[in-house]
């Protein structure tokens, strides 16, 4: 499971390849079956097709809510193991999605920049 920052950039070209974004690791959990069922059910019309989802600073402050109120829904499937619901896990969740919304305004080109979760198995 990763969350991924994109920062567009002005298009610039070597040889015939353009450059349009730049990627950036903002985070990654294993088996953390409750955040993807929370993600997926909330911002991909619980459409789980390994597709990046998109998540604006408000999906992300509803993240960030429903992780420290602890109303992450129990999530079960295959390969997804199970969430670990501890002060330290809770607490490293916060802090990915805390520091992707700095990432997201510290933008010095308005809109550049976007966050995107996905999950792989």
């Amino acid at each position: 499971m990763y969350l991924e920052g994109r920062e567009y950039v002005e298009r610039c070209k070597w040889e015939r390849f353009e450059l349009i974004s730049s990627n950036y690791d903002l985070g990654y959990w294993r088996k953390h079956a409750n955040l993807h069922g929370f993600i997926v059910e909330n911002f991909a019309e619980g459409i789980d097709d390994q597709k990046p989802i998109y998540l604006g600073a408000d999906d992300i402050h509803r993240i960030i809510k429903a992780i420290e109120e602890k109303q992450l829904p129990h999530t079960t499937g295959f390969f997804f193991g199970e969430s670990q619901d501890t002060p330290e896990q809770i607490a490293y969740d916060i802090e990915i999605f805390t520091d992707a919304l700095k990432w997201m305004a510290d933008s010095d080109r308005d809109g550049r920049r976007a966050v995107y979760y996905s999950a792989w198995w």
